[in-house]
C-alpha cells in the first residue's frame, strides 16, 4: 500500500516547537532522520491531510516534498532506528519489545510498536516521569489527565500507586494507553474524559504532561489539596504558567526544565 510521505526540514532549535504541533493535532506518523545536535532536522511525515501540512508549512515556514512510499518501506526504517529510552534513573521506555533487550534493573515500560509519537524520548515526558519518581509515594491514588499512550500511568502503578485514572478525549490515546497496561501487566482505568470534566473522584496526584494552552484550561478544575505536576510548558512562558497557579492559589514546589520545556510540581 503507498502512503503520502512528507520530508521537512527545520531548523534543529525549532524541532521541540514541531513535536509540539504534531501533539496537538493528533499527528503520530513520523519519524526523524537527522541527530538533534545538528542544525537541521528532518522529519519524514505520513499523513493524506494535505490541508494540515500546509498549516504546518506556513507556521514555520520550513522546506519540504511530498512523494510516495510503501508502507513497509518507512515502517522498517522507523523501527530499525528505535532504541531502549531512559527517561530517568532506573526508569526506561522499551519502544519494541519483540526486538530489543530490556535492561537488567530499573524499571521497564514496554509500549505497542505502533506507537511513534509517546515512547518517552521526549523531554516533557522524562520531566513528568521525574517528578513521578519524586511525589508519587506508595498507595497514591492518581489521575494522568490527556494520558496519550498511557506511559505516565503505567509508570505510576509501578512505582506503587493504589489506583490510576487515565484520561483522554482521543479514541486512539485510549486505545492505546489500554494497550499499554495491558503489555505491562498492570491495571488501570481509562476513560474518555474532556480533562476533568467527567472526572468525578478525588485523587492525591494528578499528573498532566499536554500543552501550555490546556494546562491553563486545566488549573481552575484541579481540587484543592492535591499535588500536581504539570509538564509540557515552553520555557518561553514558563514564568506566565508560574503566575496563573499562583493566581489560583497554588503553591509551586518545584521547577524544572529540560532544553525548552519545562515541568512544575505543584500543591493546589
Amino acid at each position: 500500500m503507498k502512503r503520502k510521505e512528507w520530508v521537512i526540514k527545520i531548523a534543529s532549535d525549532k524541532s521541540n516547537d514541531l513535536f509540539e504541533f504534531f501533539a496537538i493535532h493528533n499527528l503520530t506518523s513520523f519519524y526523524s532522520e537527522t541527530n538533534p545536535s545538528e542544525k537541521e532536522e528532518i522529519f519524514h511525515v505520513y499523513t493524506e491531510d494535505e490541508e494540515l501540512i500546509k498549516e504546518l508549512v506556513k507556521k514555520f515556514e520550513v522546506s519540504y516534498k511530498s512523494i510516495l512510499s510503501d508502507d513497509e518501506d518507512w515502517l522498517a526504517v522507523w523501527r530499525k532506528n528505535l532504541k531502549i529510552v531512559r527517561i530517568d534513573e532506573d526508569l526506561y521506555v522499551n519502544p519494541d519489545p519483540e526486538r530489543l533487550a530490556e535492561p537488567s534493573k530499573g524499571i521497564v515500560i514496554k509500549v505497542n510498536l505502533g506507537m511513534a509519537f509517546g515512547t518517552g524520548e521526549h523531554e516533557t515526558t522524562k520531566l513528568a516521569a521525574s517528578f513521578l519518581k519524586k511525589a508519587l509515594k506508595r498507595g497514591m491514588k492518581v489521575c494522568d489527565v490527556g494520558c496519550g499512550t498511557g506511559i505516565l500511568s503505567a509508570i505510576a502503578m509501578k512505582l506503587g500507586a493504589s489506583k490510576v485514572l487515565a484520561v483522554d478525549m482521543d479514541k486512539n490515546a485510549i486505545k492505546q494507553a489500554k494497550e499499554t497496561a495491558r503489555l505491562n501487566g498492570v491495571k488501570y482505568e481509562v476513560k474518555k474524559s474532556d480533562l476533568l470534566a467527567q472526572v468525578h473522584a478525588k485523587f492525591d496526584l494528578y499528573v498532566a504532561n499536554i500543552v501550555f494552552d490546556v494546562l491553563i484550561k486545566l488549573l481552575p478544575q484541579l481540587p484543592k489539596g492535591a499535588l500536581f505536576i504539570a509538564s509540557g510548558i515552553d520555557k518561553p512562558r514558563s514564568n506566565d504558567f508560574a503566575k496563573s497557579c499562583e493566581e489560583h492559589g497554588f503553591q509551586i514546589t518545584e521547577k524544572r526544565c529540560e532544553n525548552e520545556w519545562c515541568a512544575f510540581l505543584i500543591k493546589t
